[in-house]
């Protein structure tokens, strides 16, 4: 029984227990309540990534990189998959600035079936299997629904729905040999709740955490774990990535300061130190930070409120249309001439410094289009 399962029985104990004692029944309240807490505390199996084999898709910058550092801190050996190998050299520099281990380092678009294969065969051949797949390769496209056309819907499906499905079926037969494995799939709030301007990557998104969720249930009788990961916004530098369409520096505006305020977003040490602790106890599902949380609950139980909210929330975003795809670095003018920029500024300047994210002017390459 993994960690979650427990937690949520706990809760459900505690129920149980709060009934009873409402009904006068105060002793067995106290009995079933002190189950409650054995469920919730109780430490269950503990599962090491000491020695462990791991492969996390985009992990030349950002979170791929956050959570490279974290496994080696804890004795994996990591390999870094990605397809800029000139950022996977920096990647590699810095995690061995940082700490010690193994690293191994592949340049490989995951969209393209032999080339994951390749990197599949070549990296099993390195450490002898592969314990763990992190699928964390993503993109994203900021823009209202009218900026999108069908080749962004396509370019993120494809990296963040099929690529996924291929890297799994790739790495079944391993794990198998080995007896089982563990999978992340790295999703976003985006996969559970709507956001505005965000339709194609909330599309793809939705569809990752149905794939996921399907994939956990089919795999568990062999041993095979599958963990959906629902991060919020993170400070992992990644604003200067982002594919930017309709008024760009607007687009961009908002998203930046959304992913530079502590509270609202959460760094990529922590975001990953968070997956790690999933991974490690088989949860279903991983949600942070704490206002994702409540936004999912908030969705969950009130949806035409949260939908009305929502609706109120649109009219407030850019308006601009334009079709053209701009990079987070290429439309950043407009909020650094705010004096307000000052207090974003060391956040957003440090995400990009620790997690290796170069500013690029590549729209088309992020995208893979």
């Amino acid at each position: 029984m993994n960690r979650g399962v427990r937690k949520e029985l706990a809760v459900l104990t505690g129920l149980v227990s709060a009934g009873f004692w409402l009904a006068g029944k105060k002793r067995l309240s106290r009995v079933v309540a002190a189950g409650a807490a054995g469920l919730y505390f109780w430490p269950g199996l503990s599962y090491s990534f000491r020695n462990r084999s791991v492969v996390i898709t985009g992990s030349s910058r950002g979170l791929g990189l956050a959570l490279a550092e974290q496994f080696l801190r804890e004795g994996a050996r990591v390999a870094l998959l990605a397809r800029d190998s000139e950022e996977l050299d920096r990647a590699q520099a810095l995690l061995q600035q940082r700490v010690s281990g193994q690293i191994f380092t592949f340049s490989c678009d995951v969209t393209q079936p032999t080339e994951i294969k390749r990197a599949f065969e070549l990296i099993e051949g390195v450490f002898g299997t592969i314990d763990i797949l992190v699928n964390n390769a993503g993109a994203i496209v900021i823009g209202p629904v009218e900026s999108m056309e069908r080749e962004d819907f396509d370019a993120l499906l494809n990296l963040q729905v099929h690529a996924i499905v291929q890297t799994t079926q790739t790495v079944l037969p391993i794990f198998r040999q080995h007896g089982g494995g563990r999978i992340a799939n790295i999703c976003s709030i985006g996969g559970k709740i709507p956001v505005p301007h965000m339709s194609s990557y909330c599309a793809a998104k939705f569809a990752l955490a149905g794939l996921s969720s399907v994939m956990a249930a089919e795999l568990s009788p062999e041993n095979i774990t599958v963990t959906t990961v629902f991060p919020g916004m993170m400070r992992v530098g990644s604003t200067v990535q982002a594919v930017i369409k309709g008024d760009h520096e607007k687009e961009y505006a908002w998203f930046a300061s959304g992913s530079a305020i502590p509270g609202l977003s959460v760094s990529a040490q922590h975001a990953a130190s968070e997956i790690l602790k999933g991974i490690r106890a088989g949860d279903a599902q991983v949600v942070f930070p704490i206002t994702s949380k409540l936004a999912v609950f908030a969705q969950a139980n009130f949806p035409e409120i949260f939908a009305l909210v929502l609706r109120k929330a649109a009219r407030f975003f850019p308006q601009g249309k334009s079709l053209e795809r701009h990079t987070g670095a290429e439309s950043k003018q407009w909020l650094e001439s705010q004096r307000w920029y000052s207090l974003l500024k060391p956040s957003l300047e440090s995400a990009q410094d620790e997690n290796n994210q170069l500013e690029v002017n590549e729209a088309h390459f992020n995208l893979g289009i």
